[in-house]
C-alpha cells in the first residue's frame, strides 16, 4: 500500500538510531530532575534551595543557546551533537562518582544543577537544526511531530519512570543515568547526515556566507517576525501556565492546589495528541502553516480567557487540554515554518534563538505574572495574557495580509 511505502521512506535506519538517542536524552533529563529534588532534600533540605536551584538551571541557557547555535552552524550537526552528549556523558559519571562516595552537599547539587541545565539546552539546538539534516523537506513536519512526541511523551511519563527506577535502583539510577548518556552517544555518534552538512568545512569562497552571523537575519524579516510572535506567545504561556494554574487549581479543583499536575497532565496529553495529528496530516506550504499557526493561537487565546471565568471542573480540564493540543500543533508547524525559511548556514543560530525565546523567557515570564497576581486577580491574570495573545496574532495576520508575504 501506498502509506506503507511512504512510512519506509521516512523511518530509515538513520532516522530510527536518531530518534532513539533523542528518547533517550530526553527520559536522562526527566530523571535527572527527579533525581534532583532527592538530592537537596538529602543535602539541605530546603525548599528554598530548591528553587534556586531550578533557576540555576534555567539561567546559563540564556547565555548558552546562542552560543550553541553559532557552535551548530560552525562545527556541524554531527560534531556539536556527539560532542555535547560526549560532555553529558563525562558530566553524569563524575555525578555518579561523586553520590558514591557520598559528596553529596549544597554546593554540589548547585555545580552540577548550573552545568547539566548549561549543557543540556547547549544540546537543544544542534538536535532540533539535526532534523532538517536528516529528512527531506517533504517529511520535516512528520519529523518535527515525533520530536515533539518524544518530548512531550517524556515529559508526561517521565516522572513517573523516573519514580519506578529510583524505587527499584535508588542509587544505581545514577549509574544508569550515565550509562543511558553513553547509549546516547553511540547512537549520535552512528547517524549520517545529508550532505549538506559538509558546509562548515567548505574553503574561503563560501566562508564568507558562513561568516556571515546573526546580521543576516535582519534581511529575512519574516523570520525576525515569527520570532518575535513565538516570544511574545512564550511570555503569555510559560507563567500562566506554571504560576497561574496551581491557584486555578486551589480555585475550581476539590484537590484543591495538589490538582495542578492533573492541569499540567491534560495540556501534556493534548500537546502528544497534537503531535500525532500533525504527524499524520498533509504538508502545507510555509504560508498556509503560518496562517493555521496564527488561526490556532487566536483559538488558543479565547482558551486563556475560559480560564478567567471557568469554575467548573470539566471545563477547566477540557481547557487546559485544548491548550496543550493548540500549543503542540503551533510548536510543530513552527519549527517546521523556521527551517524551511532559514538558508543552512543559519539553522543553528535560529533554532538557538527559538529556544531563548521559549526556554530561555521562563524566568522573565514567571516574574511578569508574579506581578499581574500581586496587582490584578486569578481571571484578569488569564484575560491579559489570552488578550495579548489574540492582539500579536491579529497585528501579525494584519501584516501578512498587507505585504502578502505569506
Amino acid at each position: 500500500s501506498m502509506f506503507e511505502n511512504k512510512r519506509s521512506q521516512f523511518l530509515s535506519v538513520n532516522v530510527i538510531i536518531f530518534f532513539s538517542g533523542c528518547t533517550i536524552l530526553f527520559l536522562i533529563s526527566q530523571l535527572y530532575s527527579v533525581l534532583q529534588v532527592s538530592l537537596i532534600m538529602k543535602g539541605a533540605g530546603s525548599v528554598l534551595l530548591l528553587s534556586s536551584v531550578m533557576t540555576a538551571m534555567v539561567v546559563p541557557r540564556i547565555f548558552l543557546l546562542p552560543v550553541a547555535g553559532f557552535l551548530t552552524d560552525k562545527a556541524g550537526v554531527s560534531r556539536t551533537l556527539t560532542g555535547g552528549t560526549g560532555i553529558l556523558g563525562i558530566l553524569l559519571v563524575s555525578l555518579a562518582v561523586v553520590n558514591q562516595v557520598n559528596a553529596v552537599n549544597k554546593y554540589t547539587v548547585f555545580i552540577y544543577a548550573v552545568l547539566f541545565g548549561g549543557i543540556s539546552a547547549a544540546i537543544l539546538p544542534a538536535l532540533y537544526s539535526a532534523v532538517p539534516a536528516l529528512v527531506s523537506g517533504g517529511n520535516l513536519q512528520k519529523a518535527n511531530s515525533v520530536m515533539q512526541f518524544i518530548s512531550q511523551g517524556s515529559l508526561l511519563a517521565g516522572p513517573l519512570f523516573a519514580g519506578i527506577v529510583i524505587g527499584k535502583m535508588s542509587d544505581n539510577a545514577y549509574v544508569l543515568m550515565a550509562l543511558a548518556s553513553i547509549a546516547a552517544l553511540f547512537l549520535f555518534s552512528r547517524v549520517k547526515y545529508k550532505e549538506k552538512q559538509g558546509q562548515a568545512e567548505v574553503p574561503e569562497g563560501s566562508r564568507a556566507a558562513v561568516q556571515g552571523s546573526y546580521k543576516d537575519l535582519f534581511k529575512l524579516p519574516v523570520l525576525l517576525l515569527l520570532l518575535g510572535f513565538t516570544a511574545i506567545l512564550n511570555l503569555c504561556v510559560i507563567g500562566p501556565q506554571q504560576v497561574g494554574f496551581p491557584v486555578v487549581a486551589m480555585n475550581c479543583l476539590t484537590e484543591g492546589v495538589d490538582g495542578y499536575t492533573k492541569l499540567l497532565s491534560m495540556t501534556g496529553l493534548g500537546s502528544l495528541i497534537s503531535a500525532v495529528i500533525i504527524g499524520n496530516m498533509k504538508r502545507r506550504e510555509n504560508g498556509q502553516s503560518i496562517r493555521l499557526i496564527l488561526r490556532c493561537s487566536l483559538a488558543l487565546g479565547a482558551v486563556w480567557s475560559i480560564f478567567s471565568f471557568g469554575s467548573s471542573r470539566l471545563l477547566i480540564l477540557g481547557a487546559a487540554f485544548a491548550a496543550g493540543l493548540l500549543l503542540g500543533i503551533i510548536n510543530v508547524l513552527f519549527i517546521t515554518v523556521l527551517q524551511q525559511l532559514t538558508p543552512d548556514f543559519l539553522v543553528g543560530r535560529v533554532m538557538g534563538i527559538q529556544f531563548l525565546c521559549s526556554a530561555g523567557l521562563q524566568p522573565v515570564s514567571y516574574m511578569l505574572t508574579g506581578v499581574v497576581l500581586n496587582q490584578f486577580s486569578i481571571s484578569q491574570l488569564y484575560l491579559i495574557s489570552g488578550g495579548s495573545i489574540i492582539l500579536i496574532t491579529i497585528v501579525i495576520l494584519v501584516y501578512s495580509y498587507k505585504s502578502n508575504t505569506m
